[in-house]
């Protein structure tokens, strides 16, 4: 994301995530990305021949040793958009329902919650929320009657999205809760409730 540039294509910018993971014996299973032009108007992008332009998303769904981790990552040349903040809310309080002995149906619950404070209703029916993870990509996406308990050791993948927004890391079930297993400290983040949460990378 650091070595992207405005006249990449959506191809250019995931080739060279791909590569990178490769690298260290991950493999992409599934990759999306959408620049400028795309970014508003899909929330599932397969890449395309257009230049990323101003700012890009770029997705993983990754696997090594039979185990998947899935992230999102943006990258903009100028000022991020101050959207971000109000997902991040909603990503907080669909993270905050992720406990022992609640189902994952209680975790979609307080993402419509969520979408509706902040006056994004339309956006829970947009894209799905994300679910269990692990095995597959999703084994499991959240929906508003999947009565699947949650319990410790379970890993979850959950996206909330605006329309050219998403924010997406995978994280662990344990003892002291959610540990974030896709957590970069050279990333830049912010603290969102006590949980380190992924910024826009911004170039100059």
């Amino acid at each position: 994301m650091r070595a992207a540039r405005p006249e990449w294509t959506e191809y250019q910018l995931p080739g060279a995530g791909a590569q990178a993971l490769w690298r260290r014996g991950i493999q992409p299973a599934l990759v999306l990305a959408a620049g400028e032009r795309r970014l508003p108007l899909y929330r599932h992008p397969t890449p395309s021949f257009d230049p990323i332009g101003s700012r890009a998303m770029l997705v993983f769904c990754a696997r090594r040793h039979g185990l998947y981790a899935n992230l999102t990552r943006f990258v903009s040349f100028g000022p991020a958009p101050q959207e971000q903040s109000a997902l991040m809310e909603v990503e907080a309080t669909g993270l905050a329902a992720v406990a022992p002995g609640k189902s994952l149906s209680a975790v979609y619950h307080a993402f419509d919650a969520a979408y509706k404070h902040a006056d994004r209703a339309e956006a829970l029916n947009e894209h799905h929320q994300g679910g269990i993870t692990g095995y597959l990509a999703r084994e499991m996406v959240a929906t508003a009657s999947t009565a699947t308990g949650l319990e410790p050791g379970m890993a979850f993948a959950f996206n909330p999205s605006f329309a050219g927004l998403k924010i997406e890391d995978t994280f662990l079930l344990g003892p002291q809760g959610l540990e974030n297993l896709t957590l970069d400290p050279q990333w830049p983040a912010v603290s969102v409730h006590g949980r380190q949460r992924p910024l826009w990378l911004e170039v100059t």
